[in-house]
């Protein structure tokens, strides 16, 4: 589906409250691996089983440009955003033909720097990242390619000039690779501050991605995500439907000591 674009009447969605932000999932790899360090990785079973869920809730997940656009015009009731952070090539295999079946849509973030290779930031990984071609064809089947910078470096305190290089230039890259402009950005391990916000602007970007947001930050620029892993069944699954807006509270305000014991409940529910 082409998202639809903004309009002058559209909502500013430079500020956002948690109120106003669907739910997005977060997952990266979709296999069956033998070592997992990271808790990254979902089997295709267990995937297969949380998006049956998702329909069955009568939820359709959607790419997060759709999911931006309809925001703007608050269309969103009903629709939550699926993205797959880094490219891994099992999105190509394991993701696809599932969300095909139920008529969704995804963004995937790449690693522009990095087609074609692994995960190399990732120690006792190794696995393999989607060519130039892999990615063509994830964009074919009708999903939305966004940018994860150059080589998914963490952009807290990043300098200037090297915020432009991983920013801008991902975004050129993927640009002359699919033959548009690249509207979406996700900040690898959600690592980000006022400088790299400003650098993703600054860039051209759309919206952009991140995962633990503070809520004084929430905006279009930095749209947090929850993540969903092996152990999400369906009992989890609706805990992080119900709990994800005070999850998201409590994750991005965790360095003050005053958020509710509501809010503290809902974090050891989706966390244990």
């Amino acid at each position: 589906m082409i998202p639809r674009p903004a309009t002058a009447s559209s909502r500013d969605l430079r500020e956002l409250s948690l109120r106003g932000v669907p739910m997005v999932l977060m997952y990266h790899a979709i296999d069956n691996v033998a070592e997992d360090p990271y808790d990254i990785c979902v089997s295709p079973e267990r995937f297969t089983e949380q998006m049956a869920w998702l329909a069955g809730q009568g939820l359709r997940g959607v790419s997060m440009g759709e999911l931006v656009d309809a925001m703007r015009a608050d269309g969103a009731r009903g629709l939550v955003g699926l993205t797959f952070d880094d490219g891994y090539v099992n999105v190509l295999h394991n993701v696809l033909p599932v969300l095909t079946r139920h008529g969704f849509t995804a963004t995937t973030f790449i690693v522009a720097g990095l087609m074609g290779k692994t995960n190399e930031w990732d120690a006792g990984t190794d696995w393999p990242l989607m060519t130039t071609e892999q990615v063509l064809q994830v964009k074919s089947a009708g999903m939305e390619i966004g940018s994860h910078t150059m080589t998914h470096i963490r952009l807290r305190d990043v300098p200037a000039d090297q915020l432009a290089v991983e920013v801008r230039g991902s975004r050129s890259d993927l640009t002359d690779l699919l033959g548009h402009p690249v509207r979406g950005f996700a900040y690898p391990w959600g690592s980000m501050d006022a400088p790299a916000r400003q650098a993703v602007v600054d860039a051209g970007y759309g919206y952009a991605c991140a995962v633990e947001t503070p809520v004084g930050d929430l905006g279009v620029m930095a749209l947090p995500r929850i993540v969903f892993t092996q152990r999400d069944g369906t009992s989890r699954m609706v805990l992080k439907k119900y709990f994800f807006r005070s999850y998201s509270a409590v994750r991005g305000t965790r360095r003050h000591m005053s958020y509710s014991p509501f809010l503290q409940a809902a974090k050891e529910r989706l966390t244990r």
